[in-house]
């Protein structure tokens, strides 16, 4: 320490270290105050943060009366300006903590998670929810069978086969509590064999009401209604037969009956001893060109009778044979320009090939009911090559075009030479004219003197 030093006064020392103090306080406040200036602490809303559930217990679930609970909630935040113009709702994480929660009714206080530092939130928009909570409980319940519809007449129903015979049923306590079986449906209606169904349960009270929002262990359990022929009853198939064949090109291209099989009933030695099919009477097919519906009865023996209509519908399906046939047609114009014309076409026929029923084909004439058409429209003087378009009636198709293009040469038509108009000379003609020939007077008659 100097001379100088020591000779300062302690209460001096005091004195400048207080200023020095001072001066740093002050110097701190005008760096505050400065930038708080620039980046000034301000309060902004945060909208749209997502709100999740946390800790539920396991024994614990929402009761069916829960109110919706919010999917989002907004925040209301203080902070520096220049941290809180780029917060987003990503950067919170809003929850409901359900962690102490008991069953019943009760409020809980959303809670947002941050980790921002110099961020406050000041306010949450909700900030509670309602909480409607029940034990979750589980109990074994039957399984039943829902049988819709009966086997046809001849066929009985046997007890259905289910497996497992019983569920687990878990969830809310007072829903629990109105389920008393599990339910599984199967369709009998028109069952000839044994009906197998594997499904969901549908939980039902004891009212038959479904009670929904539960959890079955098993989910799915199948069932097995044995389906079984009544004694003095059989099914068989019916034979439709037909006579007679379709008229020239055109066949049989379906044979269909209605219904397929038929329930007989009748003896039992003698149902036993039919072959497994039953024939219908013949269906009359000669010389038909379209298809042929009949109404017709079964072959049965004398103790054997059909169950419901004694009669079956048979279709017999009737079409042309298809066929194929080589035809020449000569190209013909369509679309030139007045001004032009064809100066030649090469070549100058065209051969198709053209596929359809044979009764069609046959009716068929080149160049009037089948053409080449020639589309020249737009075309001017010159050599062109041409893709004839093939008119065909309908149900005709066009195989094959030899050749697939043809030439088509088009000129200018020659302008005609005038031809000088003589005007012929007018001839006077002179007719006659007739002098009538004097009239003679008629002499006077003597007049008779008197005394003569």
């Amino acid at each position: 320490m100097s001379e100088f030093d020591l000779d300062v006064p302690r209460s001096v020392w005091l004195d400048r270290l207080g200023s020095f103090i001072l001066a740093l306080i002050l110097a701190i406040i005008v760096w505050v105050v400065a930038m708080q200036q620039q980046n000034p602490i301000v309060t902004a809303l945060v909208q749209n943060v997502p709100v999740s559930v946390r800790d539920m217990p396991e024994d614990l679930v929402f009761d069916e009366d829960q109110p919706d609970l919010p999917d989002t909630v907004d925040l209301r935040v203080r902070g520096p300006q220049g941290l809180i113009n780029t917060l987003t709702p990503t950067d919170f994480k809003a929850y409901i903590d359900l962690s102490d929660a008991q069953p019943g009714e009760q409020e809980v206080k959303i809670q947002v998670d941050y980790s921002l530092v110099g961020v406050d939130v000041l306010d949450i928009y909700p900030d509670t929810v309602l909480v409607k909570l029940n034990r979750k409980v589980e109990k074994e319940v039957p399984v039943t069978a829902n049988l819709i519809g009966e086997p046809p007449f001849g066929y009985l129903a046997a007890t259905p086969i289910i497996t497992p015979t019983t569920v687990i049923v878990r969830g809310p306590e007072p829903k629990v509590k109105r389920v008393t079986q599990a339910q599984i449906t199967a369709r009998l209606t028109d069952a000839r064999e044994d009906v197998k169904v594997t499904d969901f349960v549908t939980l039902r009270d004891a009212n038959g009401i479904v009670v929904s929002g539960l959890e079955a262990d098993p989910p799915t359990v199948t069932m097995v209604v044995p389906i079984e022929q009544r004694q003095g009853f059989t099914e068989k198939t019916v034979l439709p037969k037909v006579r007679g064949q379709p008229a020239a090109n055109y066949r049989i291209t379906g044979i269909t009956v209605a219904p397929a099989t038929v329930t007989l009933f009748g003896d039992p030695d003698t149902l036993k001893e039919m072959p497994p099919f039953v024939e219908t009477a013949p269906v009359n097919i000669g010389g038909a060109t379209e298809d042929i519906e009949e109404r017709v009865p079964l072959v049965l023996p004398e103790a054997v009778a059909v169950v419901g209509q004694q009669a079956v519908v048979v279709h017999v399906k009737i079409e042309p044979i298809e066929g194929s046939l080589t035809m020449t047609l000569r190209p013909q114009v369509q679309g030139l320009d007045p001004a032009l014309k064809v100066d030649g076409v090469s070549p100058r026929t065209i051969d198709v090939i053209l596929q359809g029923p044979l009764p069609k084909l046959q009716s068929l004439t080149a160049d009037v009911n089948v053409k080449a058409v020639l589309n020249l429209s737009g075309l001017t003087e010159g050599a062109h090559t041409i893709i004839p378009i093939i008119v065909a009636p309908e149900g005709i198709t066009v195989q094959t075009v030899l050749p697939e293009s043809v030439q088509v040469t088009i000129v200018i038509k020659p302008t005609p030479t005038p031809t000088p108009t003589v005007t012929p000379t007018p001839s006077v003609t002179v007719t006659p004219t007739r002098t009538p020939a004097a009239t003679k007077k008629p002499k006077a008659a003597a007049t008779p003197t008197p005394g003569q």
